[in-house]
């Protein structure tokens, strides 16, 4: 069945989302803007100083740097052994990254100004968080899904908020909504003899801040999670360590991605209807209900595109003539390396085919963290790496055993 918008009353989830009120200003605004805080890290300035020149790789040299390059060795093969020493976490708490010192310069973010932002909303439960870069098929029939439906082509350009809740606090009685939501973007529209089907992209974070229930179908105010800037947040530049860990990171995803994809041409070689990598037809696949279908090729190739973020819309504007991510705007597109590696660290946290269901409990803990602003890029980016890593093994198992067994598919796989 169709995501039904629950009738209980709201209330914000005191989840991971929703950021401790006992954290200084500067903690809080570090962590909404992407890099978490350490209050007790001495500052080799007084707060009212100006923070230093930043460091060459932000400011246009070639990427890397000389002082990068040298250290992004090092932390290559940390990143490796990381992984290869790894185990699988037992209980879902486990994927709670631990806490870390951060040697960039932090600081209070200059004032902006947010203007919150009406969407409809559409409301899932918290394991099928939709993360940045994944992609979704709803099958919607309900005469109050096909208003709002209305509503998203003819004044939204496509976008509304895909919200999450947990299950009713037995206290009140009331639903409790995920305070972190994904603002998303109908890529497709086709329409049913009976309803019609929609192929919809998650593209960034925003903020709830209010919900509204009306006679058709349910609303809700919305804010902007700030998105990573050309040389780090308002609030955060990385330190050269930092960066070269930065790249020493996305350099082990982006292996761990081709060979996984690799890995799974290898498996579904002589499968009749196995995996296709392309989504373009995956509405056909998808009857009565709602389904993920993206991919890691999809979600690599979202990583390249324009920023789909909340400040950018202008409502009133519908679909046909929003261009958020065409021609134009692709000739716009410029993205800096961390901002790249934020993309990716969304987009890499994708399933994996033949998903155990433990595969599958530990994605879904690793999503929630992904969402939360309590959490930010590097905490995001080892997720990720722990996750893929895994990923890559069970395949190769599974390729061996296929190829041991007269199935072909080649050998284990590529390297990294």
């Amino acid at each position: 069945r169709s995501s039904s918008p629950p009738s209980t009353p709201f209330a914000m989830a005191p989840a991971a989302a929703v950021l401790p009120t006992h954290r200084s200003a500067a903690a809080v605004a570090a962590a909404a803007r992407g890099f978490k805080h350490r209050a007790k890290r001495p500052s080799p300035r007084s707060a009212g100083t100006t923070a230093r020149a930043r460091p060459s790789a932000f400011v246009g040299t070639p990427w890397p740097s000389p002082t990068v390059r040298a250290r992004r060795t090092r932390f290559l093969a940390r990143a490796a052994d990381a992984a290869a020493s790894s185990g699988a976490p037992s209980e879902p708490s486990d994927m709670e990254p631990e806490a870390r010192d951060y040697t960039g310069d932090l600081r209070m973010p200059p004032p902006v100004e947010e203007v919150p932002v009406e969407l409809p909303v559409m409301f899932f439960p918290a394991h099928e968080v939709l993360l940045p870069g994944c992609t979704q098929v709803l099958h919607l029939y309900e005469a109050r899904f096909l208003a709002l439906l209305d509503q998203v082509t003819t004044s939204t350009g496509g976008l509304f908020a895909h919200v999450t809740y947990l299950p009713a606090n037995d206290a009140d009685g009331g639903l409790r909504v995920n305070q972190v939501a994904t603002l998303v973007r109908v890529e497709d529209v086709q329409r049913e003899e009976v309803g019609a089907k929609l192929t919809i992209i998650g593209e960034s974070r925003v903020s709830v801040q209010d919900i509204n229930e009306s006679e058709l179908y349910i609303t809700g105010v919305f804010t902007p999670v700030p998105v990573m800037g050309a040389g780090g947040t308002l609030a955060y530049t990385p330190s050269d360590d930092e960066m070269a860990e930065v790249e020493a990171l996305t350099e082990f995803i982006n292996t761990a991605v081709s060979d996984i994809v690799t890995l799974v041409d290898r498996l579904l070689a002589d499968q009749q209807g196995g995996l296709s990598w392309d989504t373009r037809d995956a509405a056909a696949e998808v009857e009565w209900g709602h389904a993920e279908v993206g991919n890691l090729r999809r979600a690599m190739a979202w990583i390249q595109s324009p920023s789909v973020t909340l400040d950018r819309m202008t409502p009133p504007v519908s679909m046909d003539t929003a261009d958020w991510v065409g021609e134009s705007a692709l000739q716009l597109v410029d993205h800096s390396q961390l901002q790249l590696a934020e993309r990716l660290s969304f987009a890499c946290l994708q399933v994996a085919p033949a998903s155990t269901e433990s595969d599958l409990q530990k994605l879904i803990s690793c999503r929630a963290v992904a969402m939360s602003t309590s959490h930010g890029l590097m905490d995001r980016l080892k997720l990720g790496q722990i996750v893929l890593d895994e990923q890559r093994q069970a395949l190769r198992a599974k390729v061996a055993l296929k190829s041991a067994f007269g199935g072909g598919g080649g050998g284990g796989g590529g390297g990294g």
